[in-house]
């Protein structure tokens, strides 16, 4: 299940850890409450091809275990991203 979200992915200077933008595809790790799984981030706009760090998108945040853990989102809930234990974005489930 695909759920909507608004997520700025960080520049080096505000603490994130990639250098280059991102692609719809994104597979970083979204954490939800005190664990971690898997997602797949895309744009909500099919137009976007790129999506640059220090800019919020409209994207749509798919769980790669959606059994396991969509039960545990909510409306509003914060959006951490992480590559590993780096964050590289951040933003709110709408």
């Amino acid at each position: 299940m695909k759920r909507t979200a608004v997520v700025r992915f960080l520049e080096r200077s505000e603490g994130g850890f990639r250098t280059v933008p991102v692609v719809p595809g994104y597979k970083p790790h979204l954490k939800i409450g005190e664990l971690k799984t898997s997602c797949i981030v895309t744009p909500v706009d099919e137009n976007v091809k790129v999506m640059h760090l220090g800019v919020e998108y409209e994207v749509f945040l798919e769980l790669m275990m959606e059994e396991t853990y969509g039960g545990e989102i909510t409306d509003c809930m914060p959006v951490t991203l992480y590559e590993g234990d780096r964050i590289t974005g951040v933003g709110r489930y709408s």
